[in-house]
């Protein structure tokens, strides 16, 4: 399969332009897709890989959705810069970590899925996604979108931590924000999908509980990953050499969100710690259920990261369905096409009611 995929319409692409133009208002706020991805190279070949175990999705819409705000008629309430965790950044400065929520009006209690933006490990607009978050609290979900640590201020664990603390919150606080505390779910796409493997695989792993509401669980009952990664070491394990060899730099910022952004390191460099870092190293039969998404098109995430992990949850007993999109490159109109959220809302129902 050959892709004339530009390394700017690659970069638009990771740091989530198809996912910004959705949030509230249309427009994505300034300074946030940065002037340049270093280190990486635009595939000019995605080898096949086999899909004999998952459902082949084709003839979806191209149409791009957009929305600026919750229909009138919803039902529907959106919450904005709700603080859920005070954290610190690399520096030892505090951050204030927010989401927004979407919730419904009537105060009757609902299962909860928490969002969690892609924006290549250096970016987490949580605005981002804003249709499809729309379109999952209709199916009637109570829907968070939250921030976490990037490369500027974190590494992955952090990030880890941060999700934790956000489901610990919103059990904490499910009478004020009409939530099911029993039945939440995790979702995430690119770099958010890579959270959601990692979450829902660390379920019960006490090394990523860090802050507030302790007393609260941070498992979660289902997970959605949306082309996300599951081994960083094997990124671009689908492009060509050059591309390949890409991740594997000390600018790529794969090494950098393992590692730290000043290590010098990359994702090859201490082999014992980036293994802490791959969620399908975590994969054993108490994981929830998973749900996985991934475009056979994709240039920035290679299309077997996902079945990596899919394939491990089956070989583990755990109930992992995967979907590959013909002509879906890394996001894009495709993953908003009512037939994929359909499948995303009959996942959510059936593991969360």
């Amino acid at each position: 399969m050959k892709t004339t995929t530009s390394f700017l319409a690659v970069l638009g692409l990771f740091i989530g332009f198809s996912a910004i133009a959705q949030q509230p208002g249309g427009a994505p706020p300034a300074n946030r897709r940065g002037g340049s991805m270093p280190g990486l190279v635009a595939p000019k070949e995605i080898k096949p890989i086999d899909n004999s175990t998952s459902i082949v999705l084709d003839n979806l819409s191209t149409e791009n959705k957009q929305l600026a705000e919750l229909p009138k008629d919803s039902g529907l309430e959106l919450v904005k810069d709700i603080v859920y965790h005070q954290s610190k950044d690399l520096s030892g400065n505090p951050m204030a970590m927010k989401m927004d929520l979407i919730k419904f009006a009537d105060g009757k209690k609902r299962p909860c899925v928490v969002f969690i933006t892609g924006g290549g490990f250096m970016f987490a607009p949580k605005t981002s996604s804003f249709y499809n978050r729309s379109q999952i609290a209709a199916g009637g979900f109570v829907v968070a979108s939250v921030e976490y640590h990037v490369i500027a201020n974190g590494i992955y664990s952090d990030a880890v931590k941060d999700v934790k603390a956000a489901i610990r919150y919103l059990r904490a606080n499910a009478d004020k924000y009409g939530i099911d505390a029993a039945h939440m779910a995790v979702w995430g796409e690119s770099a958010g999908g890579y959270l959601t493997a990692m979450v829902g695989t660390t379920n019960g792993v006490k090394d990523f509980e860090e802050g507030e509401n302790l007393e609260q669980s941070s498992k979660v009952q289902a997970s959605i990953d949306v082309y996300g990664l599951s081994d960083l070491t094997k990124i671009g394990a689908d492009y060509d050499e050059a591309a390949e060899k890409a991740h594997f730099t000390v600018e790529s910022p794969d090494g950098q969100y393992i590692h730290g952004k000043n290590s010098g390191l990359t994702s090859l460099d201490k082999p014992e710690v980036v293994a802490k870092s791959n969620p399908v190293n975590y994969v054993d039969k108490n994981d929830p259920p998973f749900l996985l998404i991934h475009g056979m098109s994709d240039a920035l995430v290679s299309p077997s990261q996902t079945l990596l992990l899919h394939t491990a949850l089956l070989k583990a007993g755990v109930p992992s369905t995967r979907y590959a999109l013909t002509g879906a490159n890394h996001g894009g109109p495709q993953f908003s096409d009512p037939k994929v959220i359909k499948i995303m809302i009959d996942f959510l129902q059936k593991n969360l009611k």
